[in-house]
């Protein structure tokens, strides 16, 4: 790890000036990042684990980049958390989860070794500072996958409940995903409970980084990362668990988000008893300009989670407001000069007259990206077809309303947007790379339609 930290140190400085780094997202200080890991709250301080690799901006085996933060907006690199160290693992520490355990802080992550059999196992690492692991000698404490999964066995989850934790393993089974449920009294020794929910035949072969939480006494919820669902990346149910049988009935299942860039999110309590979630921020197979920059993925901004008539709601955490510096706009205007590309903006829109409503960021070179409701179509969308590098598609959300009026809030980060749509109804993540400068924000929509309109410059804390 030593190496590691060195590798990222000498490249830090350079990297901060990518054209394409975030002011305010957690992204590593050099080198790849993907799947967040190990979301926790601890010693008065949230802590944030991704997957991470120093030494290129390319997928690699993987560590445990890891960043902490107060209040969620100001974050703190620290010492890369985890590495590959034994047989068991050397073709990286792969995802898994975090959980408060008296003093201390234990990871729970898949170890991966591709010529292993089997090539997936789970294991633990403890901290009492939060900051230095050792990986406990009982690894692997799972050492073989259960008879109703597959090779393919990753992504532990954990979280205590009834005074027994509790551990959730995305796994596989004659094209099957599924999610598998553990128990152990001290983490280290765990007994097989079974199944606690699979694909219905059209939910993807393989499950990857489920999650389990309640959000209330009568909601439970899962989330995970269906692979090879037509349609699908990041998938919800909402139900309730058998605390005995460990058996998940769904009652609702949905979309997570709706943008391309947007994958293997995993949710925390904090003090204030919010259920929170961050994801990563890109998605595989996609094209990263960044990489040519010495640098790779980013995490998106934190979340909090509610259900309404059994639909999973994301907003943004209030502290967001917090980052607020210089409002640009508080009524209509058509176009404004945009000096730094972190901005918020907040959009209430009529649906009477306007085919499009939203705005367009634009470059002095022509290259645009649109941000929206089309009412013809009902669509949410993020229009990238006019960039001139990256991904160049249309991604676009069926949205409906009874009312006739939408609000969208839009957070811009330099290459990033995520929207939220009526309170977080609908959500949708899209990086976007601009080749010009001189980027100008276009209202879409006659400005009759235009109710209500706010642009707030963001402070960079990065």
């Amino acid at each position: 790890m030593e190496k590691a930290n060195e590798e990222l140190q000498k490249n830090a400085q350079k990297v901060k000036q990518s054209k394409f780094w975030l002011g305010y997202h957690i992204a590593p200080p050099a080198g790849w990042l993907n799947d967040p890991n190990g979301l926790v709250f601890y010693k008065g301080e949230y802590h944030a684990f991704y997957q991470h690799y120093p030494y290129a901006s390319q997928w690699g085996p993987m560590h445990w980049g890891h960043a902490k933060s107060k209040d969620l907006i100001h974050w703190e690199h620290l010492p890369v958390a985890l590495a590959p160290e034994y047989d068991y693992e050397a073709g990286g520490c792969f995802s898994g989860s975090a959980v408060v355990s008296g003093d201390g802080m234990y990871l729970t992550y898949t170890g991966h070794n591709e010529q292993r059999d089997p090539k997936e196992v789970q294991c633990v690492a403890k901290s009492t500072d939060g900051i230095h692991f050792e990986k406990l000698a009982e690894n692997p404490v799972i050492s073989v996958p259960p008879a109703h999964g597959s090779p393919d066995f990753r992504d532990p989850k954990v979280w205590m409940q009834n005074d027994i934790w509790n551990m959730v393993v995305g796994s596989s089974k004659d094209g099957i995903g599924k999610a598998v449920l553990y128990r152990s009294k001290d983490l280290k020794d765990w007994e097989y409970t079974g199944v606690m929910v699979e694909s219905d035949g059209t939910q993807g072969d393989m499950w990857e980084c489920p999650d389990f939480f309640s959000l209330s006494e009568d909601v439970d919820v899962l989330i995970f990362s269906p692979m090879n669902m037509e349609g699908s990346k990041t998938r919800y149910m909402i139900g309730k668990m058998d605390q005995e049988t460990g058996k998940f009935e769904a009652k609702n299942s949905g979309e997570i988000d709706y943008g391309i860039d947007f994958y293997a999110p995993q949710t925390f309590q904090d003090d204030q008893n919010r259920r929170i979630l961050i994801s990563w921020m890109n998605m595989w197979k996609k094209d990263m300009p960044e990489q040519t920059d010495g640098w790779a993925g980013a995490l998106t901004i934190p979340r909090e989670l509610s259900v309404e008539n059994e639909k999973l709601i994301m907003k943004p955490v209030e502290e967001m407001k917090n980052l607020r510096t210089n409002q640009l706009v508080s009524t209509y205007e058509k176009e404004i000069k945009v000096a730094d590309l972190c901005l918020e903006v907040e959009m209430v829109v009529s649906l009477d007259n306007s085919n499009k409503l939203g705005f367009t960021l634009s470059s002095e070179i022509g290259e645009s990206i649109i941000v929206g409701y089309d009412t013809i179509e009902k669509q949410i969308i993020t229009d990238r077809r006019g960039m001139l590098q990256g991904e160049q598609d249309l991604c676009q959300a069926h949205y409906q309303t009874e009312n006739n009026e939408i609000t969208l809030k839009a957070y811009i980060d330099r290459s990033s947007i995520e929207l939220f749509v009526d309170g977080g109804k609908l959500v949708m993540t899209n990086r976007f790379y601009f080749k010009g400068d001189n980027i100008t924000l276009s209202i879409e929509g006659e400005k009759s339609d235009i109710q209500e309109v706010s642009v707030w410059e963001l402070k960079a804390t990065m």
